[in-house]
């Protein structure tokens, strides 16, 4: 692919990023009854409004040239028939619980993109494997940095961040994510591999059930944040009290999107002891799990 295809299909995560953040700021601003929806839109709302359906007709226009440059005359297709569809209701968007805005036209012209996208970024692909690689071994790194059982997630990531940033030249440390109601901040954003990683510490059963509610709860946060197209839960648990396979179908029901990977990584098992004046629970009679997690 040619420098001109580059810095097309550059422009157009740009235009995306730009779409997504007009969304989000157009949330806070949509009628949340039928007494507000009477009433004549607000003018930031009619601004916005405009900047959303500029984007959008721009978007289908770059992604159409985009694939019949690369000579992809079935995703032309699509692109004309998508466009066909929405035109007249480019810019309708409804909120989602009030949490996030759907938008019919920019999911289908994102969709088509990340189609072509995947074509032509393999150094992408090859940055996301190596990321896998590194936190599936979260367990090995812990005890290579002399940690056997951590405190609390800071320990973790901290220890796997290092590892990270040998491996990645651009790693954001606590990513910040504001939304309406609050700034998430997941460990790290590695802009290369367009991926970003949240880690969660288990220390019981019972606690692996509130740490994956809330990563249910997070993933709502990363809705429609195009600057990233791979999601990292990491959840390292004290012990092998948790099979993945019950994880993998308790996020397969929760459809979360295809875009978020599940790494769970089992400890070595946490005997009686007291870690920085926290008490630790006896797990150690249950045997030894395998080194590295397994992967989503």
């Amino acid at each position: 692919m040619g420098t001109e295809e580059q810095l097309l299909a550059a422009s157009i995560r740009s235009t995306i990023g730009q779409t997504s953040n007009i969304l989000w700021r157009v949330l806070p601003l949509q009628p949340m009854s039928m007494e507000e929806a009477d009433e004549d839109p607000s003018e930031e709302l009619m601004e916005l409004e405009g900047e959303l359906r500029r984007n959008l007709n721009k978007l289908f226009r770059d992604v159409s040239i985009l694939a019949e440059r690369l000579h992809l005359p079935i995703l032309c297709t699509s692109v004309s028939k998508a466009y066909d569809e929405h035109r007249d209701t480019l810019t309708q968007a409804t909120h989602v619980f009030g949490e996030y805005m759907e938008c019919p036209a920019f999911d289908s012209i994102r969709d088509i993109f990340a189609s072509i996208d995947v074509m032509i970024d393999g150094q992408n692909i090859s940055a996301v494997s190596v990321l896998q690689n590194i936190l599936e071994n979260t367990r090995k790194i812990l005890v290579d940095a002399g940690i056997s059982v951590p405190r609390n997630e800071k320990v973790v990531y901290d220890a796997v961040g290092k590892v990270i940033n040998y491996a990645f030249h651009d790693v954001i440390v606590q990513y910040s994510l504001p939304r309406l109601i609050k700034c998430y901040k997941p460990e790290f954003a590695i802009k290369s591999a367009k991926s970003i990683v949240e880690y969660k510490l288990a220390k019981s059963e019972k606690e692996l059930k509130t740490k994956v509610d809330e990563l249910y709860t997070d993933t709502r946060a990363y809705v429609n944040d195009s600057g990233y197209s791979t999601f990292f839960a990491v959840i390292y648990c004290y012990d092998f009290y948790a099979h993945i396979e019950k994880v993998k179908r308790e996020f397969q029901l929760s459809e979360v999107g295809p875009h978020w990977k599940i790494v769970v990584v089992h400890g070595g098992g946490a005997s009686q002891s007291t870690i920085a004046g926290q008490s630790v629970a006896n797990v150690s009679a249950i045997a030894q799990p395998p080194v590295a997690g397994g992967l989503v």
